[in-house]
């Protein structure tokens, strides 16, 4: 039975109707209102599957990182009424500047040859939210300039470079963005993305950051790999790729000395005697513009769906011989480099007595240095309804090659599907003899004679066992309703909620830095250590990690008198995480000693916190 009601429930989702042209829209979905410096979402939906998509401009905004593109769908059977929903979301994150009322234009979108456009967005721009009070403390009070050197365009810069200014639509490219410095980097963080319009974006990974040498114009620079990009351009012309904000922590030595100095500074080219400070400096790189050329339009296959790199197709019966109305699984595998995520299925003439159903999509993603490489696979569930050999026809899928410039064909098959059985055994009157089927296994006939009845001593009404069971349900609703209003509270504040946590987020990040030390991954290992201290810290104190600095923690940490060996050993591993993360090589203390003191550092500092929150009470 359950057999039988699957099929007939697959066979309705297949039958169902489809989304017509009037069901489709595009939303948008984004607050009306933020602060100025505040970052916000803004989400473009579109019910169906599209095949281009044009963002609007968002000139007075500064775009933080997108578009990102994620996809569902959804099926719902209502009196064997079935409906599927593909909803497709383009998400931008985006930090407002200037106070005032703007106005974002609907983006497009593009599905099955109509534009669809959704409706401008209005944002109310308010006054910048107040920043903490500055610390009391005179040490902790930054450098006026005139008291420090200030690094020149010739000290720092950052140079991007693509590896191909002349690509065809759709064609993989490499952007690689490289930090030359004549100072001494202590942090970085990549503080504006590149809006990338045009293109389909991808962070490429790999290898832990190599600090290299290099002379530029007779000066020689130490040169890091900071971020590497793959590309699709989407459409033809000319594309620009706006500049990359990183904002850095750097090394800058006084004219006066006022401190002694260590063998740490002379590591750097200073002297024992030299005094540093680190001030915060913001560098962009270099704008690039790439000619995207157009894909021919001669020679291009009818069977050609936007494909471009170097594919290959692979295709497969399993099983081929079978009975009527079992299930066979016909897999499509078209591996290779490229944007391997937008492969779409070959299109396929079933044979009319397959019930074929829509495939099952996997993928096995690579994304490495040197670009994006994979498989995309689709398995379809096929039903024969009829008996004698079925011929599936040969799979075709059509790409671009832009190495040779030219179009590529690969065929696969064709298939024979041998089908054994009574032809006429599932596909005559099936839905009756599916109800008849239903209807004699879940009814069974009424029983004639009856049954042995006897009355027992005791009896359960009235007993202790019975008001116990009767006044249970109530007893139990009532401390379900008290514990659901106390956790219902703890959840609307947030601010509780999170110092509640913090520990507990700590320890799982703690965990996972463990698991990068025992695998030997460095650069992993001291990031997660610095986002465990800086995320518990964030928790435990209630304040947003945008407007955290280790000077208003130094000063929250004498405000609520934390000991000030505790506070220097926080911070003072906060600033070994940082510096690992550009220069690792040079790390005195090892990955051991590291996790061992932030773990200390963050069981010490609960302790003491809790103890004060408790002497407060």
């Amino acid at each position: 039975m359950k057999h039988s009601m699957l099929i007939w429930i697959l066979f309705l989702v297949l039958a169902g109707p489809k989304a017509t042209a009037n069901d489709i829209s595009l939303t948008v979905s984004a607050p009306a209102e933020v602060a100025a410096g505040e970052r916000f979402h803004m989400v473009f939906s579109v019910n169906a599957r599209p095949d281009q998509f044009t963002p609007p401009s968002m000139g007075d905004f500064r775009i933080v990182s997108g578009p990102s593109q994620s996809s569902s769908s959804s099926t719902q059977i209502v009196n064997r009424q079935v409906t599927t929903t593909h909803t497709v979301s383009y998400t931008y994150i985006l930090e407002a500047h200037e106070e005032g009322e703007f106005v974002i234009d609907g983006a497009t979108v593009v599905v099955g040859g109509e534009s669809y456009k959704a409706g401008p967005h209005h944002i109310r721009v308010t006054q910048r939210r107040a920043s903490p009070p500055p610390s009391s403390d005179p040490r902790a009070a930054p450098q006026t300039p005139e008291h420090m050197e200030i690094p020149g365009p010739e000290d720092i810069f950052i140079r991007a470079k693509v590896d191909n200014k002349t690509p065809f639509r759709g064609e993989q490219i490499i952007v690689t963005y490289l930090l030359y410095t004549r100072l001494d980097i202590t942090s970085y963080t990549i503080d504006g993305l590149p809006s990338y319009q045009g293109f389909w974006s991808e962070t490429l990974s790999g290898r832990q950051t190599q600090v290299t040498s290099e002379i530029v114009n007779g000066v020689s620079y130490r040169v890091a790999e900071i971020r590497r990009v793959a590309l699709f351009p989407q459409h033809s012309g000319e594309l620009r790729i706006n500049p990359l904000a990183v904002d850095m922590g750097v090394r800058v030595r006084r004219p006066q000395p006022q401190r002694r100095g260590s063998i740490f500074d002379e590591f750097f080219g200073g002297s024992r005697f030299d005094s540093f400070q680190t001030v915060q400096h913001r560098v962009h790189s270099n704008a690039l513009t790439v000619e995207v050329q157009p894909l021919p339009a001669q020679n291009r296959p009818p069977e050609f769906n936007g494909a471009v790199g170097s594919y290959e197709l692979q295709a497969w019966l399993r099983p081929d011989e079978l009975d009527i109305n079992d299930a066979s699984n016909f897999i499509i595998s078209i591996s290779g480099t490229g944007n391997i995520r937008m492969l779409e299925p070959p299109n396929i003439q079933f044979p009319r007595h397959l019930e074929v159903f829509d495939p099952r999509i996997e993928e096995d993603i690579e994304v490495s240095l040197s670009g994006i490489s994979g498989s995309r696979l689709f398995d379809y569930l096929v039903i024969p309804r009829s008996a004698g050999p079925a011929e599936i026809p040969a799979v075709r899928f059509s790409y671009f090659d832009p190495k040779k410039g030219q179009y590529v064909m690969q065929t696969a098959g064709p298939f024979i599907l041998n089908v054994s059985g009574e032809a006429d055994l599932y596909t005559r009157d099936r839905s009756l003899r599916a109800d008849s089927r239903m209807f004699a296994e879940d009814i069974r006939f009424i029983k004639l004679h009856t049954g042995n009845w006897r009355v027992t001593e005791t009896l359960f009404f009235k007993s202790t066992g019975f008001y116990i069971l009767i006044t249970s349900p109530f007893v139990l609703l009532l401390i379900f309703l008290m514990m659901y209003r106390k956790r219902l509270k703890e959840h609307r504040n947030t601010a509780m909620l999170r110092t509640k946590k913090a520990r507990k987020v700590a320890r799982k990040r703690l965990k996972q830095a463990y698991r990068f030390m025992q695998e030997g991954r460095q650069k992993e290992f001291y990031d997660e250590i610095f986002r465990t201290l800086w995320g518990y810290i964030s928790d435990k104190l209630n304040i947003p990690p945008a407007q955290l600095n280790k000077e208003q923690v130094a000063a929250i940490f004498r405000e609520k008198k934390v000991a000030a060996a505790l506070a220097e050993k926080f911070l003072k591993s906060l600033e070994e995480c940082e510096f690992a993360r550009f220069a690792p090589s040079s790390l005195e203390n090892p990955m051991q000693e590291t996790y061992q003191t932030a773990m200390d550092t963050i069981i010490t500092l609960e302790k003491e916190l809790r103890k004060q929150s408790a002497d407060r009470l």
